[in-house]
């Protein structure tokens, strides 16, 4: 099975598709890399999903007649992307009409912004969620096919809020989430520095995200220029009249979601988890909050990171960046041999270099764990080794 794997990798390159979203144009720029790699499932492992078992089979009398395996998967790829498009249209309006059709009363909140938007999301909630009944898309769910799933699964017609986040890798993206559930309440984070490699200059990003206020409803109340999550999930509060004996007890006991800054134990280790997604704005806030919290905790600070992805031309220096603020202002550097770590790494005594997370924890087994506070940025996908 495994020599099999190795002479037809047909399940590696379905593989680099899944992890470049379907889309054609980033595969064939990412198999140029990794023509020749085998047995790349290392951090993660192909999912079978509809589209991706049409491609395999559209893809395979090609690849049994012609080996060249990486061509006919992008060549089925990209000779399907019309039709599920379509499907994904027609999804979305499908909910936005069921939306339409069934919300009486429902107001919807929506959470637009480079960083912080789950975060937001769940202290809103939490914040709102006893005065009022409030359905909230979960997790990561953000794009307009996965907000119109969810609504025609999930919306109840007698919540009277509806949380939503949406994100953006183009303009018009978010236009299309809030064709489905346009937003009483729009609030913008921030304009950071992420996924610049695919929307190419700020400009862009600006623009993509600011259509979380212009596709709004008309009479919609905006909120930005907030400092922290925090604050826009009470400026809500105020809107919403929740009394402040409710939002007092609340903001004690709010918590950050998973991998989004949270504390918790891994080998022994105190760990503030910074691992869900990273640029170089929120890898150096992520530091900073670290350093607070090891100082308030007398211990010193090691980072594990694998690099900085989706740079673009205005910040292609960000990796160089990171690694010069991690020398200034950490113990030590526990450094992800990713495509990317050349780009960090740098003179100094402090970088450890781990072939993957396993080997990183291996290589920390000898310092004392009360005595150190470890921040974990993200591993980053198998794209990237």
């Amino acid at each position: 099975m495994g020599m099999l794997k190795i002479l037809f990798p047909i399940s590696d390159f379905l593989y680099i598709l899944q992890l470049e979203e379907y889309e054609t144009k980033r595969y064939f720029k990412t198999i140029k890399r990794i023509f020749w790699r085998r047995n790349i499932q290392k951090r993660g492992k192909l999912v079978w999903t509809k589209r991706t078992k049409i491609t395999f089979w559209i893809a395979l009398p090609f690849c049994i007649i012609f080996p060249v395996i990486p061509l006919w998967i992008g060549i089925a790829n990209f000779v399907l992307t019309p039709h599920f498009e379509n499907i994904k249209a027609n999804i979305q309006k499908r909910a936005a009409d069921y939306f339409k059709e069934k919300n009486k009363k429902t107001k919807v909140i929506a959470i637009a912004g480079s960083f912080g938007k789950t975060t937001t999301k769940n202290y809103i909630y939490d914040l709102v969620k006893y005065n009022y009944k409030t359905q909230m898309i979960p997790g990561n769910i953000n794009t307009p096919t996965g907000i119109a799933n969810w609504v025609l699964i999930n919306f109840d017609p007698t919540s009277e809020l509806l949380i939503v986040e949406v994100d953006t890798y183009f303009i018009g993206e978010i236009r299309r989430s809030l064709r489905i559930t346009p937003p009483d309440i729009a609030i913008l984070t921030n304009i950071g520095d992420q996924h610049l490699e695919r929307l190419v200059n700020k400009k862009n990003l600006t623009k993509a995200l600011n259509e979380v206020f212009t596709c709004a409803k008309s009479d919609a109340i905006k909120i930005k220029n907030k400092k922290s999550n925090l604050e826009y999930a009470l400026e809500v509060a105020k809107l919403l009249d929740i009394p402040k004996d409710i939002v007092n007890d609340t903001t004690k006991n709010l918590q950050k979601p998973d991998r989004r800054g949270d504390t918790k134990i891994i080998n022994g280790f105190e760990v503030v988890d910074e691992s869900y997604n990273i640029s170089e704005t929120t890898a150096k806030l992520g530091v900073d909050n670290a350093l607070r919290i090891a100082e308030s905790k007398q211990k010193k600070l090691i980072v594990i990171t694998a690099g900085i992805p989706e740079l673009g031309e205005e910040n292609k220096n960000g990796n160089k960046n990171l690694g010069e603020y991690l020398v200034k202002n950490v113990e030590k550097i526990v450094l992800l041999k990713s495509i990317l770590y050349k780009e960090v790494l740098n003179s100094s005594k402090k970088f450890i270099l781990a072939n993957n997370l396993d080997e990183a924890w291996e290589t920390l087994k000898d310092y004392k764990a009360k005595e150190y506070l470890v921040l974990l940025q993200p591993e980053l996908n198998d794209l990237y080794y």
